[in-house]
């Protein structure tokens, strides 16, 4: 067996199935797409949060050359969000209420 998948352990189907990533090669294609294109990428995950206030800023700004200047990484500058909304709110308002949100 490869290294790389040596200790790779497939979801049950079921789980698979309700995932927002449902297989490895789709997983391989986000990943590309998140390498190729960031901002695309992250742009299109956004979308599926609440935001109090939208990016006033650039979505995303970046250096990793320390001869341009600082290392930096911001992302969604000026946005405003409600974590508890994202994680919790939105999902009772979807009817899931009586689900379990997580197992430990």
């Amino acid at each position: 067996m490869p290294m790389e998948t040596a200790n790779m352990f497939n979801p049950a189907s079921k789980v698979s199935k309700i995932s927002h990533c449902s297989s490895m090669e789709q997983y391989k294609q986000m990943h590309a797409k998140s390498l190729k294109d960031p901002e695309a990428f992250w742009g299109e995950i956004s979308k599926e949060f609440h935001f109090e206030e939208k990016v006033k800023g650039k979505f995303l700004d970046y250096n990793f050359d320390t001869t341009k200047g600082k290392i930096f990484v911001r992302w969604l500058e000026g946005a405003k969000t409600n974590i508890c909304y994202n994680c919790l709110d939105r999902h009772v308002l979807a009817g899931k209420g009586d689900q379990v949100a997580f197992y430990w």
